[in-house]
């Protein structure tokens, strides 16, 4: 069964790009992107953001631990703010 989801890029030249794509759940190949400069990035986490829902969270192989921080507290308010507004 496809569904879909949300891949965000952490490092490199396309950093904080959302990509959404479907992907078959019976399929069972890591989720991975390669960026505008050739470089593959691999999933590193998944998201569960509630109602809003699944995010990969995927790094380029130049990302910085600096930067996967800011995108994960930056993901959270943003998923924080997504459910208080479905729930209201």
């Amino acid at each position: 069964m496809k569904h879909l989801i949300e891949c965000i890029i952490v490092g490199g030249p396309q950093h904080g790009l959302i990509s959404r794509q479907l992907r078959d759940s019976e399929y069972a190949a890591p989720v991975a992107l390669v960026t505008d400069d050739g470089q593959t990035c691999i999933a590193a986490a998944r998201r569960p953001a509630g109602c809003a829902g699944n995010r990969f969270i995927l790094l380029h192989p130049q990302a910085t631990g600096k930067q996967l921080t800011k995108m994960l507290t930056t993901l959270n308010s943003h998923i924080a703010s997504v459910c208080a507004i479905a729930a209201a």
